[in-house]
């Protein structure tokens, strides 16, 4: 029996992953009066993550982070949110993993 034959090559999972891309969505809740935007921040240049969008939103006396990154892992997302946890008291964090699929692929989804 030949195992391998059952395996994509890696040319085969490289060409279906250019197919989609990963993003993650950190949802942050904070008290106004622990502004940590510029921690934020150098958390997710440290990781080398790509910020595609970045709303703070300020209501009944607390900011929301929604924050949407590219390039990293799902193990990665995973130890960025814990770091953000850290980074303040009171801080609550929500990570989603999403995959953006390409025209082709998507019009296959439909």
């Amino acid at each position: 029996m030949n195992t391998q034959a059952s395996r994509p090559s890696s040319h085969d999972i490289s060409a279906w992953r250019s197919q989609y891309r990963l993003t993650h969505t950190f949802h942050l809740l904070l008290d106004t009066n622990a502004p940590i935007a510029s921690e934020v921040e150098a958390v997710l240049q440290r990781a080398q993550a790509r910020v595609e969008k970045w709303v703070i939103v300020r209501r009944a006396g607390c900011y929301e982070h929604c924050i949407i990154v590219e390039g990293i892992s799902d193990e990665s997302a995973r130890a960025l949110s814990k770091e953000f946890a850290g980074l303040a008291g009171q801080i609550k964090v929500h990570v989603e993993h999403m995959l953006h699929f390409g025209g082709e692929v998507a019009q296959r989804c439909q």
